[in-house]
C-alpha cells in the first residue's frame, strides 16, 4: 500500500512519518536546515512481517504544491495530517480538495500536537476537519475498528479514521499505526494482467557503478529486469538493467508499488519529472486530451482559529483560458477549450478538451488536477476521457456517441457501446492504447462482445452480426446487377460498396471483399466483383483476337493505346477493334483513358499502386507530375495523361501543382494483395 501525506506547512507530516517507520524523509541540505519539506520524501515500513507500507511525505507549503500534485499522483491512501494549535489552515484545504479530485477515497486523519492542546481545542478541530471531508471522495473511507493500546496501558477500541496523536510523546501511535496495518491488510490489489506495464516518473538521479536510476510508482502492470521500454514522450528506447523496491533489489516490481529502476541507454540530462516509462506499444504522445472537468465551486474556504467560514467568490472559466495540467507527475502549461467557445460555471462538470504546449501519455480513467496560469489557485480536476481524441474534422463523425462510450471508463462497457453505433468500427491500436489494454486482454473483450476483426493496415473490430448482414447485402445486389446487366462480368468494388445498407470504410470493405472470397461468396477480377459461376460470353473468335490484343499491349509497356494503332498492328478492321475494346470495358478488362485511348486493368492498377508507393515514399505529401514521370519511366505527355484520368477517375486529387492518392484508390482500379480477415480468435467467421 502506498499512502501520501497531505496537510499544512509544519503540522507534523515529517515526523509522524519519521515516529511510525524511523525514517528521516527530509533528504535535501536546504530541508533539515530550515526544517520543511521542499520535495518529495519516501519512507518504508513492514509492521509484523506484513505487506510493506510505502510513505510519500509532501510538502506543505504553498510554494511546493506543484511537487505535492506528483507526490500523491497514483497514491492508494492518504494521511491527512492536521496541527491540533492550528487546526485546518489553507493548504489543509487545498491538499484535501486535490486528494478529492484525485478521487482517493480511503484515508485516514492524524491530529498531530495534541500534547499541546486542550481538549476543547481537539474537538473543535476534529469538528473542522468533519466538514472539510463531508463533501469529498474521503467521507467514505472505511471506518476502522482495530484494537488498540493507549497511554495508559488499558485496551481500547478506534471506531473513527481520525486518530489524535503526538510524534513527540507517542500518544496515540499506537491507534494510527493498528490502522494503516488493518488498511493495508485489506488493500484492493491493482490489476497486472489486463494491462501495460506504466510508471510515471518522479525523480532521477545517477549511481556510481549502475547509471541512470528513475524512480516512481508502478501505475499499471509488472516490470520485470531486463524489459525493453520506451522513454515517453521523448521515445527514447532503454532497457531495465536492475530493479529495488523498499531498498531491497527486485526481479520483478508490480502496480502499486514504488520502485528505483536502473536504465541502460539513456542519460540523467534525458530524463525530467513527468516523463513515462512504457511499454513501447503505449507510447503515443498527444498534445490534447478530452477530460470531465469539474470545477471547484467558487468558494474560497477561510480557516480562522474557530470553525469554518466561507464567502462566495463564483466566477467562470472562460474557452482558451491558460491553465496549468497536473497529470501524473508532471506539469504541463495548457489552454481550456470549451465546447462552441462558450464558458463553465464554477461548482460545475462540463466535457472539455485540454491543448497542451507539450506532449504527454495518458489513458482513458486517469485523473488531473487543473491549477491557474500563475500556478497558484487550485481551479479543478477531474478525469481523462480520451487520450487521443481526433482533431481532424474529417474524422469527427460519431463523435459525440464515441465520447459518451469513452466516458464508461470500463474498457468492456466501452466496447460494447462503440460496437453498437451503427457503421462506427472501432481502432483497435487506439482502443487498446487508451485503455492500456495487453494483447491477451484485448483479445478476450473482442471474442466476448462477438467482434470480428477486420486484417486491415490498422485493424478495425466491427460486430460479426453486422459482418453478416454485410455479406447478405452483397450477395443480393450482385445478383441483382447480373439480373438486370447480364453482358457486364460484374459491379466495381465503387459501386458495390456505395450499394451497402450502412456505411464501411475503404479499408473495411476491401478486408471483407478478402474475406467473401476466400469464403467463395464472391469472386473478383481486378476492380469487378461478381457472385461465382457468374460469366460473360464471348465467342471463340473474339476471345482469340482478344488474347493477341493483349500480348500486343504488353510489348509496349504502360502506354495508352488507341483502337486505330492496335488495328494497324493486329491487320483487325478498326471497327472491330473498336467494338471489341468497348465489349472488354464493361466486362472489367480494359479502361478508357480518354476519348480515343484505352489501357490494360492490370496496367492501371500497376500504375496507380506505383503512385501510392511514390507518395508513400515522399512521406504523404504528394507528388508532381515530373516526379511521377520519372518513377514510371515515360514521357511528359503520356504522363500527364494519365494522373488526369486518375483524377477524374479517384485515385488521385490534384493540389496545385502536387498530386495525393485518395486512400481508398483499390476501390477504383482493384487490387490482388490486401490484408486477411481475422475474427477474434474464432476459427470460424460468421
Amino acid at each position: 500500500m502506498l499512502v501520501a501525506t497531505a496537510g499544512h506547512i509544519d503540522h507534523g507530516k515529517t515526523s509522524l512519518i519519521r515516529a511510525l517507520t524511523g525514517v528521516e524523509t527530509d533528504r535535501l541540505p536546504e530541508e533539515r536546515a530550515r526544517g520543511i519539506s521542499i520535495d518529495l520524501g519516501f519512507a518504508y515500513w513492514r509492521p509484523d512481517d506484513g505487506p510493506i507500507i510505502g510513505f510519500v511525505d509532501v510538502p506543505g507549503h504553498e510554494r511546493y504544491v506543484r511537487n505535492m500534485l506528483a507526490g500523491a499522483s497514483g497514491i492508494d491512501f492518504a494521511l491527512v495530517v492536521v496541527a491540533a494549535d492550528d487546526g485546518a489552515m489553507p493548504q489543509t484545504v487545498e491538499h484535501v480538495q486535490i486528494l478529492d479530485l484525485l478521487g482517493i477515497e480511503r484515508g485516514v486523519v492524524a491530529i498531530t500536537k495534541c500534547d499541546r492542546s486542550s481538549r476543547e481545542r481537539i474537538a473543535e478541530v476534529r469538528q473542522q476537519v468533519e466538514i472539510l471531508l463531508s463533501s469529498t471522495t474521503l467521507a467514505g473511507s472505511p471506518m476502522f475498528e482495530v484494537s488498540a493500546m493507549t497511554s495508559d496501558g488499558m485496551s481500547a477500541l478506534a471506531h473513527s479514521p481520525m486518530f489524535e496523536v503526538s510524534a513527540t510523546t507517542g500518544d496515540g501511535m499506537p491507534a494510527l499505526a493498528a490502522a494503516l496495518r488493518e488498511a493495508n491488510r485489506t488493500e484492493h490489489q491493482r490489476a497486472t494482467h489486463e494491462r501495460n506495464f506504466r510508471l510515471a516518473i518522479d525523480r532521477v538521479f545517477s549511481v556510481t557503478g549502475s547509471g541512470t536510476v528513475v524512480t516512481g510508482t508502478v501505475r499499471d502492470g509488472a516490470l520485470e529486469v531486463g524489459a525493453h521500454l520506451v522513454l515517453s514522450p521523448r521515445n527514447l528506447e532503454t532497457r531495465v538493467r536492475g530493479l529495488q523496491s523498499a531498498g531491497q533489489p527486485r526481479t520483478q516490481v508490480r502496480a502499486g508499488e514504488r520502485c528505483a529502476i536502473n536504465l541502460a541507454g539513456v542519460e540523467v540530462a534525458d530524463i525530467h519529472r513527468g516523463d513515462w516509462l512504457l511499454v513501447p506499444s503505449m507510447h503515443a504522445p498527444t498534445t490534447r486530451i478530452e477530460v470531465r472537468l469539474k470545477l471547484l465551486d467558487g468558494r474560497t474556504v477561510d480557516v480562522p482559529s474557530r470553525g469554518l467560514e466561507a464567502r462566495d467568490c463564483s466566477a467562470v472559466l472562460k474557452h482558451n483560458t491558460p491553465v496549468h495540467l497536473h497529470l501524473g507527475t508532471a506539469d504541463i502549461p495548457a489552454r481550456v477549450l470549451v465546447p462552441r467557445q462558450s464558458s463553465i460555471a464554477s461548482g460545475t462538470e462540463a466535457i472539455v478538451q485540454l491543448a497542451l504546449d507539450h506532449p504527454t501519455c495518458a489513458i482513458v480513467g486517469d485523473r488531473f488536477v487543473l491549477r491557474d496560469h500563475s500556478g497558484r489557485s487550485l481551479i479543478g480536476g477531474g478525469t481523462i476521457i480520451d487520450p487521443l481524441p481526433p482533431t481532424e474534422r474529417r474524422k469527427q463523425n460519431h463523435r459525440a456517441e464515441t465520447s459518451a462510450a469513452l466516458q464508461l471508463i470500463d474498457p468492456a462497457a466501452a466496447l460494447a457501446a462503440l460496437l453498437a453505433l451503427p457503421g462506427y468500427e472501432v481502432n483497435t491500436v487506439d482502443f487498446e492504447r487508451r485503455f492500456n489494454l495487453t494483447s491477451a486482454a484485448a483479445q478476450t473483450l473482442y471474442r466476448e462482445a462477438d467482434a470480428v476483426l477486420l486484417g486491415t493496415p490498422a485493424p478495425l473490430a466491427i460486430p460479426g452480426k453486422r459482418l453478416a448482414e454485410i455479406t447478405e447485402n452483397i450477395a443480393d445486389s450482385l445478383k441483382t446487377f447480373h439480373r438486370d446487366n447480364p453482358d457486364a462480368r460484374g459491379m466495381s468494388s465503387r459501386e458495390l460498396k456505395a450499394s451497402l445498407r450502412t456505411p464501411l470504410s475503404a479499408d473495411a470493405f476491401l478486408a471483407v471483399q478478402k474475406h467473401l472470397v476466400e469464403k467463395h461468396v464472391i469472386e473478383t477480377s481486378g476492380s469487378v466483383i461478381r457472385l461465382p459461376g457468374h460469366t460473360v460470353s464471348f465467342s471463340a473468335a473474339e476471345d482469340e483476337r482478344w488474347h493477341k490484343v493483349q500480348r500486343l499491349v504488353q510489348t509496349r509497356g504502360a502506354l495508352p493505346f488507341s483502337p486505330s494503332e492496335l488495328a494497324a498492328d493486329t491487320k483487325i478492321s478498326e471497327p472491330v477493334m473498336k467494338a471489341l475494346l468497348y465489349r472488354r470495358r464493361s466486362s472489367g478488362d480494359v479502361w478508357r483513358i480518354d476519348d480515343e485511348r484505352f489501357m490494360l486493368r492490370d496496367q492501371v492498377a500497376a500504375l496507380a499502386e506505383r503512385a501510392a508507393t511514390l507518395a508513400r515514399e515522399l512521406g504523404g505529401k504528394g507528388f508532381t507530375a515530373a516526379q511521377y514521370r520519372d518513377a514510371i519511366g515515360i514521357g511528359r505527355n503520356q504522363t500527364i495523361r494519365i494522373l488526369e484520368f486518375f483524377d477524374s477517375i479517384g485515385v488521385t486529387r490534384r493540389d496545385g501543382d502536387c498530386r495525393k492518392v485518395r486512400p481508398d484508390y483499390h476501390l477504383v482500379v482493384g487490387d490482388s494483395a490486401r490484408p486477411q480477415l481475422d475474427n477474434a480468435g474464432r476459427t470460424n467467421a460468421p
